[in-house]
């Protein structure tokens, strides 16, 4: 089961009406919803709009079930994988180009799951996490502490190009642990 099906499932289960109804109504086959409701596929846009019409949710349950939604495409479609690799690329030349053209010091480290920038100040560490978008909030804060952690570092930042509604949600969660989810020109800002 994923983040997605879970959201549908609790959706459905609380819905007034029975499976077979709803999977009417949205257009689907019994087992085709089973299907969805217990991670096996996922949905067309299509699909995933009559589905929403049929159950009647909230519009932030349905922004989050969509959220949900994305983040398990990319985590499954080769295609997805490939461009939120390049947009990845991209960011990183983009903040390493401006880190080092103000004359910062950052290196790569080559651990796995570790902050993909560490940023020298002084004798401070700072890790940076690379995220063109942010999939899983929980994952990437773990990822963040962990490399923290290993820097000995009391700061840390999540750079991503736009900060979605959803990541501001999150931002007081990464607060609390000396973690920030920045733009580049927010870091540039904060670094001074």
């Amino acid at each position: 089961m994923n983040s997605f099906s879970e959201l549908l499932k609790s959706l459905v289960q609380d819905h007034p009406d029975n499976l077979s109804t709803i999977a009417r109504n949205a257009l689907l086959s019994r087992t085709s919803l089973y299907d969805l409701i217990n991670g096996k596929t996922l949905p067309r846009p299509k699909t995933l709009g009559n589905l929403l019409r049929s159950i009647s949710v909230s519009e932030n349950s349905s922004n989050r079930l969509s959220n949900y939604l994305d983040a398990e495409r990319i985590k499954t479609s080769r295609k997805e994988q490939d461009n939120y690799r390049q947009e990845k690329k991209h960011l990183l030349n983009d903040l390493s180009s401006l880190l080092l053209g103000k004359g910062y010091e950052i290196s790569r480290p080559k651990m796995p799951d570790c902050a993909d920038l560490i940023l020298r100040q002084n004798s401070n560490r700072i890790p940076i996490l690379l995220c063109p978008s942010i999939l899983d909030h929980a994952t990437t804060l773990g990822i963040l502490l962990k490399s923290m952690f290993q820097f000995s570092s009391n700061k840390g930042f999540v750079c991503t190009y736009k900060i979605t509604a959803k990541d501001r949600s999150e931002l007081p969660l990464f607060l609390k642990y000396g973690t920030k989810i920045s733009t580049i020109k927010t870091i540039l800002r904060e670094l001074g």
